[in-house]
Protein backbone atom coordinates (compact mmCIF):
# COMPACT_ATOMS: atom_id res chain seq x y z
CA UNK A 1 0.00 0.00 0.00
CA UNK A 2 1.65 3.26 -1.06
CA UNK A 3 1.95 6.00 2.08
CA UNK A 4 -0.86 7.78 0.56
CA UNK A 5 -3.08 5.20 0.76
CA UNK A 6 -1.92 3.81 4.16
CA UNK A 7 -2.19 7.22 5.54
CA UNK A 8 -5.84 7.22 4.40
CA UNK A 9 -6.60 3.86 5.26
CA UNK A 10 -5.79 5.33 8.66
CA UNK A 11 -7.27 8.63 8.50
CA UNK A 12 -10.56 6.74 7.65
CA UNK A 13 -10.85 3.84 10.35
CA UNK A 14 -9.62 6.48 13.25
CA UNK A 15 -12.51 8.41 12.34
CA UNK A 16 -14.49 5.95 12.18
CA UNK A 17 -13.53 4.75 15.66
CA UNK A 18 -13.92 8.41 16.83
CA UNK A 19 -17.25 8.15 15.70
CA UNK A 20 -18.48 4.64 17.19
CA UNK A 21 -16.93 6.51 20.85
CA UNK A 22 -19.30 9.10 20.57
CA UNK A 23 -22.29 6.75 19.53
CA UNK A 24 -23.58 5.14 22.30
CA UNK A 25 -23.43 1.87 20.59
CA UNK A 26 -21.56 -1.14 20.99
CA UNK A 27 -18.86 -2.03 18.45
CA UNK A 28 -20.52 -4.80 16.86
CA UNK A 29 -23.61 -2.84 15.83
CA UNK A 30 -21.51 -0.11 14.86
CA UNK A 31 -20.09 -1.55 12.40
CA UNK A 32 -23.01 -3.63 11.10
CA UNK A 33 -24.78 0.25 10.71
CA UNK A 34 -21.77 1.50 8.81
CA UNK A 35 -21.34 -1.73 6.75
CA UNK A 36 -17.90 -2.23 8.11
CA UNK A 37 -15.84 -5.46 8.52
CA UNK A 38 -15.96 -5.77 12.71
CA UNK A 39 -12.30 -7.84 13.03
CA UNK A 40 -11.41 -5.06 10.59
CA UNK A 41 -12.56 -2.16 12.91
CA UNK A 42 -10.80 -4.02 15.96
CA UNK A 43 -7.88 -4.51 14.65
CA UNK A 44 -7.69 -1.00 13.13
CA UNK A 45 -8.49 0.29 16.98
CA UNK A 46 -5.72 -2.12 18.27
CA UNK A 47 -3.21 -0.68 15.89
CA UNK A 48 -4.50 3.18 17.08
CA UNK A 49 -4.38 2.67 20.53
CA UNK A 50 -7.58 3.67 21.11
CA UNK A 51 -8.17 1.24 23.74
CA UNK A 52 -5.18 -0.25 25.30
CA UNK A 53 -7.04 -3.32 26.81
CA UNK A 54 -4.74 -6.10 28.43
CA UNK A 55 -6.60 -9.19 29.61
CA UNK A 56 -5.50 -10.44 33.40
CA UNK A 57 -6.43 -14.25 32.16
CA UNK A 58 -6.14 -14.99 36.28
CA UNK A 59 -8.93 -13.24 37.28
CA UNK A 60 -11.46 -13.16 34.05
CA UNK A 61 -11.33 -9.08 33.82
CA UNK A 62 -9.66 -6.90 31.57
CA UNK A 63 -7.28 -4.14 32.95
CA UNK A 64 -7.76 -0.89 30.93
CA UNK A 65 -6.21 2.17 30.33
CA UNK A 66 -8.45 5.16 29.35
CA UNK A 67 -7.65 7.36 26.64
CA UNK A 68 -6.95 10.55 26.28
CA UNK A 69 -9.81 11.54 24.39
CA UNK A 70 -12.55 9.62 26.58
CA UNK A 71 -11.20 10.97 29.43
CA UNK A 72 -13.48 13.49 30.08
CA UNK A 73 -16.24 11.56 29.35
CA UNK A 74 -15.50 8.98 32.12
CA UNK A 75 -14.88 11.58 35.23
CA UNK A 76 -18.17 13.58 33.93
CA UNK A 77 -20.64 10.72 33.84
CA UNK A 78 -18.21 7.73 35.58
CA UNK A 79 -17.47 4.81 34.64
CA UNK A 80 -19.36 1.67 32.67
CA UNK A 81 -18.95 -1.81 32.35
CA UNK A 82 -21.39 -3.32 29.46
CA UNK A 83 -21.57 -6.95 29.18
CA UNK A 84 -21.66 -9.15 25.55
CA UNK A 85 -24.95 -9.61 26.25
CA UNK A 86 -25.90 -5.73 26.02
CA UNK A 87 -26.53 -5.60 30.07
CA UNK A 88 -24.89 -2.23 31.09
CA UNK A 89 -23.85 -0.82 34.54
CA UNK A 90 -23.62 2.99 34.19
CA UNK A 91 -22.44 5.61 36.65
CA UNK A 92 -19.61 3.39 38.48
CA UNK A 93 -18.08 6.39 40.74
CA UNK A 94 -16.05 6.47 43.83
CA UNK A 95 -18.83 6.11 46.14
CA UNK A 96 -20.20 2.99 44.96
CA UNK A 97 -17.58 0.70 43.81
CA UNK A 98 -18.09 -1.10 46.63
CA UNK A 99 -21.34 -2.17 45.42
CA UNK A 100 -19.88 -3.57 42.01
CA UNK A 101 -18.85 -6.90 43.41
CA UNK A 102 -22.46 -7.83 44.85
CA UNK A 103 -24.06 -7.05 41.39
CA UNK A 104 -21.65 -8.99 39.33
CA UNK A 105 -22.25 -11.73 41.69
CA UNK A 106 -26.04 -11.16 41.13
CA UNK A 107 -25.88 -11.54 37.00
CA UNK A 108 -23.36 -14.40 36.86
Amino acid sequence: MTSIANQQAKSFWLDHIRQWDQSELSQAAYCRQHDLCEQKFSYRKRQSGFANELVNTSSGFAQVQVDNLIQSRVSDMGLSIRFNNDICIEGITENNLSLIPQLLTVLR
